[in-house]
């Protein structure tokens, strides 16, 4: 059985610095409990749900993500939000 994903090992990773800085505002990408409390607002618009894609195309930001990122952060949701 695989292991479960995890926040610092798995997720953190998938944002960049700049998506850190663009989402200071809101909350903060970088903190475990910020994410796992924005995690299904995140899922949607990593998934271009309720608003424009997350993180923007360039010239303003480094996304979309790839699909299997987004599988990766659906799976941490389904596996348990693991830190």
């Amino acid at each position: 059985m695989a292991k479960p994903v995890s926040f610092q090992e798995d997720i953190l990773l998938l944002f960049t610095e700049r998506d850190i800085h663009a989402m200071s505002k809101a909350f903060n990408l970088a903190s475990y409990d910020d994410v796992k409390t924005h995690a299904d607002a995140i899922y949607d618009r990593i998934r271009g749900i309720g608003g424009a894609v997350m993180p923007p195309p360039p010239p303003r930001g480094e996304g979309p993500w790839a699909q299997a990122n987004v599988e990766l952060f659906a799976q941490w949701m389904k596996d348990g939000f693991q830190p």
